[in-house]
């Protein structure tokens, strides 16, 4: 017995060869998906630009971080790049003056100033004797620089290289000690060959050194930024990081463990880093105004308030200096920009986490919905499997959006939706050619005696060959051409032309149906009966059936001007075809009705009786539209006008019944027509016929249009001036027409 339900439990989970099959390519997307592979990465960070790029971080009211820009405007006004250092000098005391809290340099100066006067001494020809001596005295540009960077903080950038021949300077010497707790960093940082720093008499006025070279995925896109880069044994700080150690004056702190980096303590925050020590940038749009022109400041126009207090980073925007790069957020943006956003996360605390934890969330959570869908589908069935999986998938891509704007943290959507998507089509594939031979037997056996969209259901749901059905509301509609007898007689000799012209009139009227999620249950001559919620469910059925009648009375006209013109050009007489339209909502019975010979999928009951009724009643009140009171509950409010109060043929109790209006009825708002209309019906029924005759003629007055119906109105109230009802009158009509 144990035997048995081992095997039993091995079928139901191995299953048919294509699930086996499946089984396999589950078991690869997981090693896949262990391995990370560079390819897998940078689809799952496209899906993490699209968060980036749908909330991206709001930028705090107050910035504390400022980008000093040496822009088009500072190029076409100081001139070319590099300028002279005694500019820069002057840069640096004006920011110091304005209060900056550091400045911090997205630039390298590596060589000597070629404009300092002890160098252009040097290297000029045509220079006097006394003027050469006069240049040599001069202090140097460089010296100038350095000065004012002894009166202020000021970090120097530098850059990282694997290039062979490129001049290498002291800086690792003077960079600071960096602490860590756990493991040692360094085998987790990606190491260079070379560091590229400063000018030895920049360095020794500068308050911090780093590196400010940045790190692209294989797509060119920026998401990450390493906090540390590399050289031997030395861990040199990205600008930002640097910069805030400055700032705070604490030393830099790295927490490691066996498995990788986790983080950078700076002043006790910790700020989270993935394994290799790269941190995730949230980035806000770029916004221009972060940015402050470099010959606003040297001409001293800048507004002191902008940069007090600020941590300034000085950068480029300017297209020919060539630093621009890419975001999730914005394709393109100056680098310096990198950098700032960096500091922004840091400061406003809105890290983003993607840690080992997800990446194993991640792994669980496919072998789970993937084993599941596996096994569960052959049993369900690719529909309800379809609508299980949309709802896991719709749940899986809410936890990463609710992960993502809540708690910062990444959970990978894109690697899962394929996963899924291909196993649930490879089930779908095998399914379909197991169950292909059956659908044909059952086309075989049935097409001679059943409609093809009869023959279609049965193929995919045999298990309907059966009579009965099921009660259901739904909303029923009758759609009929008013004197079609008159349009048919000009067509007794031409049989093909009456046909062309129904056919012409049933098309649109179709489609418009059809388009509403309306079914058509069947044509009756120039007659069209059609049903709402069934075999498909519809929720708002009732508004959709209204919805299609009046779309089917609009496009009436535009029927009518076509047939007009075809009657033109076959030189006959043109009728306008016009229709009543009746509806209700009501229980009935839905489902296959007929013999055990031949049934079809029908409609049975007193409400879609009453729908044809209505649909009789259309012209007698002069309404194109009339519907009953379920069907009228679930208009909008002032879009339908109550009618009377009938008698129906086999119903107990009177029926209050509604006709569609719309604005181009009413002179003013319909509201008020409604109102009155209401008022009017309840003195009629009152027997008040000098009040309801009133309000009958304001009704008038407020919708033109309705001549007819009220028109009707006002003769019976006559009618009954004269001659009173009886005494059992309650204000019923009975119709003397179907």
């Amino acid at each position: 017995m144990l035997k048995r339900a081992i095997v039993k439990t091995y079928r139901l989970i191995a299953g048919s060869f294509g699930q086996k099959l499946v089984w396999a390519i589950l078991l690869a997307l997981l090693y896949i998906q262990y391995l990370n592979t560079p390819l897998m990465e940078g689809v799952r960070n496209r899906g993490f630009d699209l968060y980036q790029r749908i909330v991206p971080r709001v930028e705090a009211p107050i910035n504390p971080v400022v980008v000093l820009d040496i822009d088009e405007k500072s190029l076409a006004r100081i001139g070319q790049w590099p300028w002279s250092r005694d500019v820069l000098a002057e840069l640096i005391e004006k920011l110091t003056r304005l209060g900056v809290v550091v400045i911090g340099f997205d630039i390298v100066f590596s060589e000597e100033d070629r404009l300092s006067p002890p160098l252009l001494a040097k290297t000029l020809r045509d220079v006097d004797d006394e003027t050469r001596k006069k240049l040599l005295k001069m202090p140097g540009n460089d010296l100038l620089m350095a000065e004012a960077m002894k009166r202020s903080r000021v970090v120097l950038g530098g850059f990282v290289s694997n290039e062979d021949g490129v001049t290498e300077s002291r800086t690792l010497k003077r960079l600071s000690s960096i602490n860590y707790i756990g493991q040692n960093p360094n085998r987790f940082v990606r190491p260079a060959i070379h560091f590229v720093g400063n000018l030895p008499i920049l360095e020794n006025a500068a308050k911090g050194f780093a590196n400010f070279t940045l790190d692209s995925d294989y797509d060119g896109i920026i998401r990450r930024v390493p906090l540390f880069n590399r050289v031997d044994s030395k861990l040199i700080p990205i600008l930002g990081l640097e910069m805030l150690r400055v700032a705070t004056g604490q030393n830099l702190l790295v927490k490691a463990n066996e498995n990788g980096i986790e983080g950078v303590v700076v002043a006790r925050t910790l700020i989270p880093t993935d394994g290799f020590g790269r941190m995730w940038v949230r980035f806000s749009q770029f916004n221009p105004s972060n940015y402050i022109s470099a010959v606003d400041v040297l001409d001293g126009t800048v507004n002191p308030e902008r940069l007090a207090g600020k941590l300034v980073l000085v950068g480029t925007s300017a297209t020919g200096l060539k630093d621009l790069r890419s975001s999730p957020v914005d394709p393109i943006i100056p680098g310096v920009e990198v950098h700032a956003q960096m500091l922004q996360t840091i400061l406003t605390g809105e890290h983003l986490f993607r840690g080992d934890l997800m990446r194993a969330f991640e792994w669980f959570g496919l072998l789970f919905v993937g084993g599941t869908l596996i096994i569960v589908m052959p049993l369900l069935g690719a529909r309800t499997t379809f609508l299980g999986l949309t709802a896991l998938v719709a749940g899986w891509c809410a936890t990463s959006g609710y992960l993502y704007v809540e708690k910062s943290v990444f959970l990978d959507v894109t690697y899962f939706l394929i996963s899924t998507t291909i196993m649930f089509f490879l089930l779908v594939y095998f399914s379909f050619r197991s169950t292909e031979q059956q659908r044909g037997k059952i086309r075989s056996a049935f097409s001679h005696y059943l409609s093809p969209a009869m023959v279609d259901q049965l193929t995919e749901a045999p298990d309907q060959l059966k009579l009965g059905g099921e009660v259901k509301e739904m909303t029923f509609l009758f759609c009929d051409v008013r004197g079609f007898t008159t349009i048919s007689e000009q067509f007794n000799n031409d049989p093909e032309g009456l046909t062309q012209l129904i056919n012409d009139f049933l098309t649109p009227m179709t489609d418009i149906i059809l388009k509403h999620r309306g079914t058509i249950d069947k044509y009756m001559g120039d007659c069209i009966m059609a049903f709402w919620n069934a075999p498909l469910d519809d929720p708002e059925h009732a508004r959709h059936s209204v919805e299609a009648a009046r779309e089917m009375i609009a496009k009436l006209g535009i029927v009518n001007t076509d047939l007009e013109q075809k009657a033109k050009t076959e030189g006959r007489q043109h009728i306008p075809i016009k229709v009543g339209v009746g509806l209700n909502t009501g229980s009935c019975v839905v489902g296959n009705m007929g013999s055990e010979q031949r049934f079809d999928y029908s409609v049975l009951g007193d409400a879609v009786n009453l729908a044809s009724r209505l649909e009789g009643q259309c012209k007698f009140y002069g309404f194109e539209i009339i519907i009953g009171p379920d069907t009228a509950k679930a208009q909008p409010e002032n879009s339908v006008l109550e009618l009377d109060l009938i008698a129906v043929k086999g119903k107990s109790e009177a029926v209050k019944i509604y006709g569609c209006i719309s604005d181009n009825m009413v002179d003013g708002e319909p509201a008020g027509l409604v109102i009155k209309n209401r008022e009017m019906l309840a003195a009629y029924r009152e027997r008040n016929w000098a009040t309801a005759g009133n309000l009958a003629s304001d009704c008038l007055s407020i919708a033109p249009a309705l001549g007819h119906f009220y028109e009707l109105y006002q003769e019976r109230i006559a009618n009954f001036q004269r001659e009173a009802p009886d005494e059992n009158w309650c204000g019923v009509y009975a119709p003397t027409t179907k």
